[in-house]
């Protein structure tokens, strides 16, 4: 990858969580770096530490954090070095922002949905008025696709399809660099999935914005992402452009993946992954796939690195090293 074309670099970056029951390593020692421009599909098992690996990112961080270090540079400036109120004011929704899962959950249910979309705007002086506020808000629903009129409704008068668009307003009325995509489209029917995807890659052509999409769902990703970033057991395993991704994946998991998912075009048998994913309170030692790997081999008892085995083509697996 061209090192003038990275817009986010992330090193050695760890986030373990503090339980009854011991210490989750949701994400540990993950590094890759992300270029402008091309959305990036961050694909994996629920549970595999993708939404954790964003929050880390973004620090937003729940209270019992264990352990949380490494290095995040975006567009070349150390993040790590920020202290917490420089890093609300001068990143978090003004450089990076993030669509959460669950529409609802983000938005305020008695207020109108037009003040929460312009909430960002005032809270980081980015207007002088009320309405040049309601100006930028307009702008930012025009390109999701969410008629001017819905700026006066509550969320609950909107459809599921609606209040998602809206949130992705919320997200891009700051015209930041790099927007998070957690899970935008579930829970939603697949005609406005499709939609929503459209207007994001429309959205995309238009700004000078970066998507990273985080999913399980390998089929909705293929239609914005044009790079994969593979995540097990809170490692990334493969990193690599979409078409190869989609239809040469290397990695034994990437593989798995893909041999569960049905085509339109040729019929096969579809695989399953045997097994179940490691416990991130006592992850195993050397690769963590190896218990539920077909191509397991002693090497494997050992953790091999994520290195470069084509150009820009990266894998965790003793097979390809």
């Amino acid at each position: 990858m061209v090192e003038e074309n990275t817009l986010l670099s992330v090193d050695n970056l760890k986030l373990y969580y503090s339980s009854d029951e011991g210490t989750v390593n949701a994400v540990d020692e993950v590094s890759f770096k992300l270029p402008k421009g091309p959305a990036t599909v961050i694909v994996g098992e629920s549970g595999c530490g993708k939404s954790s690996l964003a929050r880390a990112i973004l620090r937003l961080l729940p209270n019992n954090v264990d352990t949380y270090s490494g290095r995040v540079k975006l567009d070349g400036e150390d993040l790590m070095q920020l202290g917490k109120e420089e890093f609300r004011k001068g990143v978090r929704w003004t450089k990076m922002s993030m669509v959460s899962q669950s529409a609802m959950s983000s938005l305020n249910p008695v207020v109108k949905v037009g003040k929460q979309v312009a909430e960002p705007l005032h809270v980081h002086d980015m207007v002088n008025s009320k309405g040049e506020a309601q100006e930028k808000v307009q702008e930012a629903f025009e390109r999701v696709e969410v008629p001017k009129d819905f700026l006066d409704r509550y969320p609950f008068e909107l459809s599921g399809g609606m209040r998602q668009r809206s949130v992705i307003a919320m997200a891009l009325v700051t015209n930041p660099q790099l927007v998070f995509l957690d899970e935008p489209t579930s829970a939603l029917d697949i005609l406005t999935q499709t939609n929503i995807m459209n207007s994001l890659k429309k959205v995309e052509q238009e700004l000078d914005v970066t998507f990273t999409l985080i999913t399980h769902d390998v089929s909705t990703s293929s239609e914005l992402a044009q790079r994969a970033m593979v995540m097990y057991a809170g490692h990334i395993v493969e990193i690599t452009d979409a078409e190869h991704f989609f239809g040469e994946p290397l990695h034994p998991y990437s593989r798995k993946l893909m041999a569960s998912i049905p085509t339109l075009h040729e019929e096969k048998e579809l695989e399953f992954i045997p097994g179940k994913p490691p416990d991130l309170q006592d992850p195993p030692e050397g690769c963590r796939f190896a218990d539920r790997c077909p191509s397991r081999f002693d090497k494997c008892s050992e953790e091999p690195p994520l290195e470069e085995v084509k150009e820009d083509h990266r894998v965790k697996c003793w097979l390809h090293l």
